[in-house]
């Protein structure tokens, strides 16, 4: 197992090859994984790579960057962006020779509890009609869903890509089916790139996979136009020029993931000490429970669910103290987020990701899972007593799309022999 650190030179850079990289992944609803895998394009791209990122269905939260390429699964919708939109997969088309059955069942062992499911069967052809159609170099699927069909799809074809699977959080198994398959998609898979040593460790523990098909890579988080993002005024009354009260700032899906019911729990407690206000931005299923929960509490004035933005770093910079409350990650990127900006910050010691972020608690606290009243304890702590802005910026640039694309680049020419 191998942490990327790149040699960011121009003469490298200019000596590699150009490569036409495949970036698989459901949609490009708003999130860290998309939005990852928007800035891994963008960078890729500016390299001079060709970059496709091939779609399941057509949610698209983020801007396509100038010259990635679309694919989407899905027919029959408009398409907003301006990206170059790829001819749309053949999803109904079947491999005409049996022996692609025979490739797709055995790779599954014939075990019936192996089964895809017909979602899974038909995004499974639409990506192999992708590959023949496209050619490219390297396929890189993005969370389960993407790597399932991508596996199935390799096995479908006589030839295909190297497969290099990133994943972004713990590999956890709820019942045999799951650990069977995931462990014959780390058969095909020529290496895992990891997003957080946590990760890895969790990678090689679970699936048994050999430290040396493992890099960490941490994710593109802080891009260049960073400046740029954080001067624009945040469209929320809380964080004028003139609005002294302090904010306290999360962000993430509203799902049972983040644990928000925990923070709004602990920002009761010290809400009811001083004056101070938070802001969770994120849509999701757990918005009607947070509601309920926010107004039994009695804090319908000084909690605010603005829901999803596309520009959380104007929020981040103004922002009294960023809260990470998750129950699992596995590179939080709203937590890079809030240091590149500058923001003090607070998470839970949850696996994986904040504790290597934060540097064991060097750079903000870490406090138990699901303890609100060691968080509430940890956020007046750095509230009262907040660490150098300064410190906390130079720890947020090292997660950089150029850092990122270094690594890619110097990791992909050899999964793919041309190194």
């Amino acid at each position: 197992m191998r942490v990327v650190r790149p040699r960011c030179t121009r003469q490298r850079r200019e000596k590699q090859c150009r490569m036409h990289i495949a970036l698989v992944i459901k949609d490009l609803v708003g999130g860290g994984a998309e939005r990852s895998v928007i800035n891994l394009a963008a960078g890729l791209v500016g390299r001079g790579h060709t970059v496709d990122i091939v779609l399941f269905r057509r949610v698209i939260d983020y801007a396509i960057p100038e010259g990635v390429r679309v694919s989407v699964v899905e027919h029959g919708s408009d398409h907003s962006s301006s990206a170059e939109i790829l001819t749309p997969p053949n999803r109904n088309g079947l491999p005409s020779e049996p022996s692609a059955w025979v490739r797709a069942a055995s790779a599954l062992n014939w075990h019936l509890s192996c089964l895809p499911s017909r979602r899974s069967l038909r995004n499974a052809l639409a990506v192999a009609s992708y590959i023949t159609r496209e050619g490219p170099d390297c396929i890189l699927p993005n969370l389960r869903q993407a790597t399932l069909a991508s596996f199935l799809a390799c096995r479908f074809l006589p030839e295909h890509p190297p497969l290099v699977p990133i994943v972004r959080g713990f590999v956890g198994y709820q019942g045999f089916r799951r650990k069977c398959r995931d462990r014959h998609m780390a058969a095909t898979a020529a290496h895992f790139v990891a997003v957080s040593r946590g990760v890895a460790h969790n990678l090689a523990a679970t699936l048994a996979v050999p430290d040396a098909d493992i890099t960490t890579i941490y994710n593109p988080v802080v891009t260049a136009d960073l400046p740029v993002k954080i001067a624009a005024p945040p469209n929320h009354p809380w964080l004028s020029s003139d609005t002294a009260t302090p904010v306290v700032l999360a962000a993430g899906r509203l799902s049972e993931q983040k644990d928000f019911p925990t923070l709004i729990k602990a920002f009761a407690r010290i809400a009811g000490r001083r004056t101070c206000r938070l802001i969770i931005l994120g849509e999701g299923q757990k918005r009607k429970h947070l509601e309920d929960l926010i107004l039994g509490l009695g804090l319908g004035d000084r909690v605010s669910l603005p829901g999803w933005v596309e520009n959380p770093f104007a929020f981040m910079a103004r922002a009294s103290l960023f809260v990470l409350s998750s129950r699992f990650e596995g590179l939080p990127g709203v937590l890079v987020q809030a240091l590149a900006c500058g923001c003090p910050s607070v998470s839970t010691d949850c696996p994986a990701g904040p504790n290597e972020i934060l540097q064991g608690g060097r750079l903000g606290p870490l406090v138990p899972v699901g303890d609100h009243v060691a968080l509430a304890k940890a956020m007046e702590q750095v509230l009262d007593r907040p660490p150098d802005r300064r410190v906390l910026q130079e720890r947020g640039a090292e997660f950089s799309v150029e850092n990122a694309v270094d690594a890619y680049e110097d990791l992909i020419p050899k999964v793919i022999g041309s190194d």
